[in-house]
């Protein structure tokens, strides 16, 4: 089931975004800085949903489990370091959709950390990979392994479309926001592996906690 997340009092002409390309096995290995920017919908001014995953207002799972290039790390140490929002993408290695946001989002790491929040990348990719896409792009947030795709799983935003091939363990693209306490506070989950939050939808959905 669908939801609409309304952001017309919060930020005026926030756009979905969406890239122009298809995904397709020529763009395995697609170095971000080759995929194209998303283009956004001037006149689009709500975030579509699913419901899907746990839900606002629900603990976090806080022994989920990710694998860092300083070694392993549970949700509930992330959270020492302050309110958490975690971007669940698909893939570093072979998804440009995924590579143009995980860019994009570097952005606001600053406005994040001014709102009082850290910013993590989550995907099933190994740490190697995570950390050579992080280097290669100069991303100012950590990325979190997790290649059994178990804390996708806690978290309930496992895409139950893919039985077979490299994309068995995919994430939903979701948004997560998570306060100090482990509470889920905000989230938002594209049905749509295409269409992603923009940056100043991101910004809103945190200051409309």
């Amino acid at each position: 089931m669908k939801r609409i997340i309304s952001l017309c009092a919060l930020a005026p002409a926030l756009a979905i975004a969406s890239c122009s390309e298809s995904e397709s096995p020529a763009n395995q290995g697609t170095d971000a800085s080759e995929v194209q920017s998303p283009i956004a919908s001037e006149d689009v001014t709500e975030i579509e949903t699913i419901d899907a995953g746990l839900a606002v207002g629900e603990a976090a799972p806080l022994q989920a489990k990710f694998a860092t290039g300083d070694g392993d790390q549970t949700l509930a140490t992330i959270l020492e370091n302050g309110p958490a929002i975690l971007v669940f993408t698909r893939s570093v290695e072979w998804c440009p959709f995924c590579q143009t946001q995980l860019k994009g989002i570097n952005a606001i790491v600053g406005d994040l950390a001014e709102r009082g929040y850290k910013l993590y990348g989550v995907s099933y990719d190994a740490v190697e990979s995570q950390d050579r896409f992080s280097k290669n792009q100069m991303l100012d947030y950590a990325m979190l392994s997790d290649e059994r795709s178990a804390a996708i799983d806690a978290f309930g935003l496992r895409d139950p479309q893919y039985t077979e091939g490299k994309a068995v363990g995919v994430p939903y693209a979701s948004v997560v926001v998570i306060d100090k306490d482990g509470k889920i506070t905000a989230k938002s989950v594209s049905g749509d592996f295409k269409k992603r939050p923009t940056n100043e939808q991101v910004l809103a959905i945190v200051d409309a906690i």
